[in-house]
């Protein structure tokens, strides 16, 4: 079933989309959502958006260290900065 989005208050629009999880993470959403005496539906909203925030944070990470590796004329600094490169791309 795809998303559907609506018009609301404002300029925002909201979209619409039914998503099925894993119990786990129902279950520690659930416990969020007590915890903080908020809706489901807003957990999950405050969940996605710190995830996303997250990975925009990373890839701006990402980027700046490979400018930083680019711009780089040392090669004791440019092989730390290629093994920082490595480990935010494979882990470690």
């Amino acid at each position: 079933m795809p998303a559907t989005t609506k018009e609301t208050t404002g300029k925002e629009t909201t979209g619409r989309l039914s998503v099925a999880l894993p119990s786990d993470i129902y279950k520690e959403v659930s416990a969020r959502s007590s915890e903080n005496n908020v809706s489901l539906t807003r957990t999950v909203v405050q969940l996605l958006r710190a995830g996303l925030e997250a990975e925009r944070q990373k890839k701006q990470r990402l980027d700046e260290t490979l400018r930083q590796y680019r711009e780089c004329a040392d090669p004791a600094q440019a092989e730390r900065l290629a093994d920082e490169i490595g480990a935010m791309i494979f882990g470690g």
